[in-house]
C-alpha cells in the first residue's frame, strides 16, 4: 500500500511541479503587465457605467512636448484656433507664503518682471515649439484664455490685472487692459487676485475675480461692466460667517479657480475650487442654473472645461486633498445630464504622477486633453482610446466576444461527503509519504505566493509624494485648519 501510494504521488509531483513553475512565470508576467495599465474608476458592478467608462478611456503621452528649457510653475494651458496647443508659465518667480501681505499686495515687485519667455506654444501633434513671447510683462502668472479671434487674455494675480493681447498688433502692448497695477480692491476697476477669463462669441466676457474678492464680473466687448454676482466664501478671505454644518449656498465662491463656457446652454461654468464643485450660471444674467461634485472628485477642484460630444461633458481635475483619506489627484469626466462621472484620465507612468495640477484643455471632439501642473513644472498630454465599436448581433465583421473569468473547477480536490475526491484507491488517511509529498507542495504555493508579492513590489511603485514647493502657500494653512 505504502509503495503505490509512494508511484501515486511520484505521479502527482511530476504533474504539479511543472504547472507550479508556469503559475509562477504566469504571475509574475500578469502582475507587471496589471500594474502597467493605465487606473479606471469603478463602476460598481454597473455594466452600463462600465460601457460609458470604456468610451472615455485616455492613455498618456509622456513624450510630449520637446522642451528645450526649464519651465517655471505652468499655471495654465489652451488650445488656439489652429489646434495648437499654448502655456503660460511662472518662469523664476515662485508664488510663496511671503508674496503677499496680509491686504494681498505683492511684496516681490522689487525684484521686476519675469525675464524668461511666459507664453510658450507648441504643436499639438509633434511638441515642437512654435512660438514664444512675453518676457519681461508679468511678475505672477495665473489664467490663459485663446478667444476665437485668436485674441489672448491672460490674468497676473500679482499684477491684480487682466490683459488683451492681439498678437497681430502686439506681443508687448496689449489691446485692453483692466485692474490697476499692484493695488488690490473690489470695485469696477480693481481687482484682488483675478483667475480667469470666459469670453462669448459677441465678445462680452466674463472675469473671475478670484481669490479675494469670490466673484464674477461680466463686461460688453469694449470693456464696461455690465453685472457682477458672487459672494465670497473663502475662510482666509472672507469678512462674514456662515452656519456651521450647512453647505455653502449656491453663488457663493471658495474661489472661482477657472471658467468654462457652455454655448449649446447659455451658461457658464466655475470651479469653485476649494468647494470642490462646479456651478453653472446663465450666462445672460448670471442666475444660478446647476452644480456639480462627486466624492470621487473630493473637497478641491481646480479647472472645468466643457465639450458637446455625448449630450455635454464637463473635464474637470482636482487637486491636493486636506482631509484624512484623500482622494487621488486625478481628471474626471463628468456627463452633464445626468451627474454621474462617467470617465477619468491621469499618468498610469510613476515618473510623470500627478502632484499639483492647475488647469486643463480639451480638443472639441475630446480625443486629447492637456494638463498643466505646477510642481513637477510640466504640461501633461493624454489620448482618448477608442474602444471597437460593437457590431450588429451576429456579426463577424466586429463580434462582441464574451467577457473572460477566472472559474474553479469543481471535480478536482473538492470536498465529497467528507473526503476529497483524487487519485483513483487513495483513502481519507495520510501516510508518512502523502505527508512528504504535500509539506513539498505546500512549500511551493507559499514560494509562490512570495515570488508574486515581491514581484509587485518590484514592478509597483508609489506616484510622486507632494512637493515642498507649493503654489497659493496661505491655501495650504487653510485646509489645515479645515482638517
Amino acid at each position: 500500500m505504502y509503495t503505490k501510494q509512494n508511484k501515486i504521488f511520484s505521479h502527482f509531483w511530476h504533474q504539479m511541479v511543472p504547472f507550479l513553475g508556469g503559475l509562477l512565470i504566469v504571475s509574475v508576467h500578469f502582475t507587471c503587465t496589471v500594474e502597467a495599465r493605465p487606473q479606471t474608476v469603478s463602476s460598481n458592478g454597473n455594466n452600463t457605467s462600465n460601457a460609458r467608462f470604456g468610451a472615455h478611456e485616455y492613455a498618456y503621452v509622456s513624450s510630449w512636448p520637446i522642451v528645450d528649457r526649464k519651465l517655471g510653475s505652468v499655471s495654465a494651458v489652451a488650445l488656439d484656433g489652429d489646434g495648437n496647443v499654448v502655456i503660460f508659465h511662472r518662469g523664476s518667480h515662485v508664488w510663496q507664503l511671503s508674496s503677499f501681505d496680509t491686504e494681498n499686495r505683492y511684496q516681490e515687485a522689487t525684484g521686476g518682471p519675469i525675464a524668461q519667455q511666459t507664453v510658450l506654444k507648441f504643436n499639438r501633434n509633434t511638441g515642437e515649439l512654435l512660438q514664444q513671447w512675453g518676457e519681461n510683462l508679468f511678475y505672477m502668472p495665473h489664467g490663459l484664455t485663446v478667444d476665437h479671434e485668436q485674441n489672448y487674455w491672460l490674468t497676473d494675480v500679482a499684477l491684480h490685472q487682466v490683459f488683451k493681447f492681439d498678437l497681430n498688433h502686439s506681443t508687448t502692448e496689449p489691446v485692453l487692459t483692466l485692474g490697476t497695477r499692484f493695488e488690490p480692491g473690489n470695485d469696477a476697476y480693481h481687482y484682488c487676485k483675478p483667475t480667469a477669463v470666459a469670453v462669448l462669441k459677441s465678445g462680452e466676457f466674463f472675469v473671475a475675480d478670484g481669490y479675494c474678492n469670490g466673484r464674477i464680473v461680466k463686461y460688453s466687448a469694449e470693456g464696461i461692466p455690465l453685472l457682477s454676482w458672487g459672494r465670497n466664501s473663502f475662510v482666509l478671505t472672507r469678512s462674514f460667517t456662515l452656519p456651521s454644518g450647512l453647505p455653502v449656498p449656491a453663488s457663493f465662491f471658495a474661489i472661482p479657480h477657472a471658467l468654462a463656457l457652455v454655448p449649446d446652454r447659455d451658461l457658464l461654468c466655475v470651479a469653485d475650487r476649494e468647494q470642490g464643485r462646479v456651478q453653472c450660471f446663465h450666462t445672460r444674467n448670471g442666475t444660478f442654473h446647476s452644480q456639480y461634485s462627486s466624492p470621487e472628485i473630493g473637497s478641491r477642484l481646480f479647472s472645468v472645461k466643457y465639450i458637446s460630444s455625448d449630450g455635454g461633458l464637463l473635464y474637470t481635475i482636482n487637486g491636493p486633498q486636506f482631509v484624512l483619506n484623500p482622494v487621488p489627484v486625478g481628471g474626471h469626466i463628468i456627463e452633464m445630464a445626468s451627474g454621474n462621472v462617467i470617465g477619468r484620465f491621469q499618468p498610469n507612468n510613476p515618473k510623470h504622477a500627478f502632484s499639483n495640477p492647475h488647469e486643463l484643455a480639451v480638443t472639441d471632439d475630446g480625443s486629447e486633453v492637456y494638463v498643466a501642473e505646477l510642481d513637477p513644472q510640466m504640461v501633461h498630454k493624454f489620448r482618448r482610446i477608442s474602444p471597437p465599436l460593437p457590431g450588429p448581433t451576429g456579426s463577424t465583421t466586429n463580434p462582441v466576444k464574451p467577457a473572460t473569468s477566472v472559474t474553479r473547477n469543481e471535480g478536482e480536490n473538492t470536498p465529497e461527503n467528507g473526503r476529497y475526491a483524487g487519485a483513483p484507491g487513495m483513502n481519507s488517511a495520510l501516510t508518512a509519504g502523502s505527508i512528504g509529498i504535500f509539506s513539498i507542495v505546500s512549500t511551493l504555493i507559499v514560494t509562490s505566493l512570495l515570488v508574486i508579492l515581491m514581484a509587485r513590489v518590484i514592478c509597483f511603485r508609489t506616484g510622486q509624494g507632494s512637493s515642498s514647493r507649493v503654489d497659493e502657500v496661505p491655501l495650504r494653512n487653510m485646509g489645515d485648519d479645515e482638517s
